[in-house]
């Protein structure tokens, strides 16, 4: 009798060589995408976080400091300026041109020069020409500039989210594969480079998830490390500490979790809080450079002043993780730390952050997106659910409907689906089973030989 619960029968994995092929198919997809859209603007968040990055690189910390346009800790740029010391001949450009195609005919004045944006920006192919007319050298385009590390950042959120799907016990090829090919056609993934340059977004929740992984695995020292990088690199971070934290077993496992996270924060921030204390700390709360308040949001249609929804965007949803994961730990205690349980609670966290902003781009839904399919891949469940909210949240966000109220509460609508799937997984799959028959359900559902296998035991 043939036994569905051998992993290297029933549910084969791919050999490293075919990670290998996979990877490099998934990349060619990736950069495809982003050829196809054009690549990352030359203006927007561009221009401040690519400064940033640049200051850092030449050693101008406090010219790095000061740059509060865009409100993201100093992460991002701590980790790529050393790429970009290494490879400047090659991606050492702080801006680049734009594509005839990016450029609407009637903007068009002069040499390529879009007004409106700050600087030189120009059109690939003509001399860039600032507002005064001057004529300067040529600019690269993206992937010849710092644009190119928007793949690496997708990169990095691959490897994460492969750590987890691995650490939650889902080896098959078909969930592997799965997982990565939805990484590389979900848009939030490549709107996080061509919309307005967040490479950020990407490398935190990448590092999120490796440090999920390594929480499933026990290894609480590195989990605190990830952590630690992935919130100094985006605020978002937090919504998924904030349930591990609780989740830990005990006061000393939690210090083992909280203390490498805050010293890679402090080792990060500390120097440009000495340089420039102001500014370092408004880009941290987020709230210092006004926040969005015009979008397709509830919070936006009450027409709240830009600090009253900057507050609410960033600190609302901090709350509700730590109510729902308080809440989660007295109902479920130690089988919270099971992969459905900690997963779902983590998704019901990064969803919350969607109901509480005044304005939702497409690349906001890249964390509850990429949560929810690791969700059901996870607990060996076919990933229907979450890509029909995936689908269904670019039909909102992306499309958007004509009515400003229709796509508002739509959106806030499809955020509180997320949050209660994800609550709903965290208290269901706590009384659940166990890896090996997580494995066997998904094997009955997806594997290649689940016919072996017959009904649920």
């Amino acid at each position: 009798m043939t036994d569905d619960r051998t992993p290297s029968v029933a549910h084969p994995e791919l050999t490293p060589l075919l990670r290998a092929v996979l990877v490099a198919v998934a990349l060619a997809g990736y950069v495809g995408i982003l050829v196809v859209r054009q690549g990352p603007p030359s203006g927007g968040d561009t221009t401040p976080l690519t400064a940033v990055t640049t200051s850092l690189s030449l050693g101008d910390l406090r010219a790095a400091a000061t740059v509060v346009s865009l409100p993201n800790p100093p992460g991002y740029a701590l980790l790529v300026s050393p790429l970009v010391v290494l490879l400047r001949p090659v991606i050492g450009s702080a801006v680049w041109c734009t594509p005839p195609g990016r450029i609407a005919a009637p903007a068009r004045t002069g040499a390529g020069h879009e007004p409106g944006r700050a600087g030189t920006v120009g059109e690939c192919g003509d001399r860039a020409r600032a507002p005064d007319g001057v004529a300067g050298s040529a600019l690269p385009p993206w992937y010849r500039a710092q644009g190119v590390l928007g793949v690496l950042a997708w990169m990095v959120l691959v490897a994460g989210s492969w750590m987890l799907l691995r650490a939650a016990g889902v080896t098959r090829w078909t969930s592997e594969v799965a997982l990565v090919g939805f990484l590389v056609i979900l848009p939030a993934a490549s709107s996080a480079i061509v919309q307005l340059f967040h490479p950020q977004d990407l490398i935190s929740f990448g590092l999120s998830a490796a440090g999920l992984a390594l929480v499933l695995r026990r290894r609480w020292l590195g989990a605190g490390l990830l952590f630690g990088l992935a919130f100094l690199t985006k605020q978002f971070a937090v919504l998924a500490l904030v349930p591990v934290l609780v989740a830990a077993p005990d006061g000393p496992t939690r210090r083992r979790i909280l203390g490498p996270a805050a010293a890679v924060v402090a080792a990060g921030l500390v120097p440009f809080m000495v340089v420039a204390p102001r500014a370092t700390l408004e880009n941290l709360s987020g709230i210092g450079a006004g926040g969005a308040v015009a979008g397709a949001t509830v919070l936006s249609l009450l027409h709240v002043s830009s600090t009253v929804s900057s507050t609410v965007a960033r600190d609302f949803p901090v709350g509700f993780a730590v109510l729902a994961s308080w809440w989660a730990r007295r109902r479920i205690s130690s089988r919270l730390l099971a992969p459905g349980p900690l997963l779902g609670l983590v998704l019901a966290c990064l969803a919350s952050r969607l109901v509480f902003e005044s304005v939702v781009f497409p690349y906001y839904l890249l964390a509850a997106s990429v949560a929810f399919v690791l969700l059901d891949l996870a607990i060996g469940r076919l990933p229907d659910r979450s890509l029909a909210w995936v689908a269904a949240t670019a039909a909102f966000v992306t499309i958007h409907p004509a009515s400003t109220t229709v796509d508002a509460f739509g959106t806030l609508i499809l955020a509180v689906i997320a949050v209660a799937c994800g609550w709903h997984e965290a208290m269901d799959g706590a009384a659940g089973e166990s890896r090996v028959q997580n494995s066997q359900r998904w094997g009955r559902r997806w594997g290649p030989m689940s016919r072996a296998g017959t009904g649920r035991r």
